[in-house]
């Protein structure tokens, strides 16, 4: 992959991630050498000062100055969309997590567009902050290569990186999915529906689990009960209605995600459905529904928490390098799952 200041030609300012691959050596020590901190032999800041001056690297004096009187390093994290309350919740707890550790999160929304994703992501590394968090809808991060060579710290919340090896924070996707469907089996449901959205990992993986379950409880899938939509509130309410405009629909069904359960409440209310409801991801207005839904929950304080550890070890250099880390899913029988079958 082409290097950043080639592309950009020679002109292009040298990064301290530069300086630590000259060296032959981590981004923390050419960070601890430029700030005058102990922790780093005489040979090693020779080399790095060699570098430093072979590369004619110049530090961001202003933010060096700022960071070296709050004591702070500051991380980018990219996230789909702020409305989503799990994107919310686990942001909000690696925040805290984060500031406990003299770490400070400077947050920006991609809008689940990856075009832009990519644009916050260069534009947090030409700033040069110190690690990124990212929920991403990208389906291909080797763009990032370069970085993740230097060793710029990455943590993916929600799907793990492709093409390059990063940290990474997810639920038990097929885990939960599994939890859904076996509630609902075990109330004698034997057709039910599954909507999901088209695109991203969480998805194929929860719509896996549905296979998978179903086929190991003696249940062939029906095509015609699998409605595979585009990720809005719109395509979850007609893919409802699709589902319940059958001949033969569906006695329960299985909502992957919160955006798509925001719209297919609304629809099932329409239609005077009486079937049986469960969800991927809990909500605040889940216990306000008639019945309340039942929802399988992610853990999103614990994701924060890890997602915060992983990111604060890796810059500092106290992990075991790229891990990835699977959080349990829970579910929560509220009412709206645990209705027997209406005929």
């Amino acid at each position: 992959m082409t290097d950043r200041r080639e592309a950009a030609g020679t002109d292009a300012a040298v990064t301290i991630y530069d300086v630590a691959k000259a060296a032959g050596v981590s981004a923390m020590s050419v960070s601890r050498v430029i700030n005058g901190k102990a922790g780093v032999s005489s040979e090693t800041a020779a080399r790095i000062e060699t570098a430093i001056q072979a590369l004619g690297f110049r530090p961001n004096r202003m933010a060096t100055s700022l960071r070296r009187r709050r004591g702070l390093s500051l991380l980018g994290m990219v996230v789909p969309d702020p409305y989503t309350p799990l994107f919310t919740e686990i942001a909000v707890a690696a925040d805290a997590a984060l500031r406990e550790r003299d770490l400070i999160v400077v947050t920006a929304s991609s809008g689940r567009d990856p075009a832009r994703e990519r644009a916050l992501v260069g534009s947090f590394i030409d700033r040069g902050l110190d690690g990124l968090l990212l929920f991403s809808e990208d389906d291909d991060h080797r763009y990032l290569l370069p970085e993740v060579q230097r060793g710029r710290p990455v943590v993916f919340l929600g799907a793990p990186a492709v093409g390059v090896e990063a940290a990474a924070v997810l639920v038990d996707n097929r885990g939960g999915a599994r939890l859904a469907v076996e509630h609902l089996l075990e109330r004698r449901h034997q057709r039910i529906g599954i909507i999901t959205s088209t695109t991203g990992f969480p998805a194929s993986e929860r719509l896996a689990g549905y296979r998978q379950t179903l086929a190991a409880h003696g249940v062939s899938v029906d095509p015609r009960l699998v409605q595979r939509v585009p990720h809005t509130r719109e395509e979850g309410g007609r893919a409802a209605r699709r589902l319940l405009d059958q001949s033969d629909p569906p006695t329960a069904i299985f909502c992957t995600n919160y955006l798509l359960t925001a719209g297919v409440l609304p629809a099932l209310r329409e239609d005077g459905w009486n079937g049986a409801l469960v969800a991927f991801d809990d909500f605040e207005a889940a216990t306000l529904a008639d019945p309340p839904v039942t929802v399988v929950t992610q853990d999103p304080p614990a994701m924060g928490e890890i997602a915060a550890r992983l990111i604060a070890e890796a810059i500092t250099g106290t992990g075991n390098g790229p891990t990835r880390m699977v959080v349990p899913a829970r579910l929560i029988a509220r009412g709206s799952g645990e209705l027997p079958p209406a005929r």
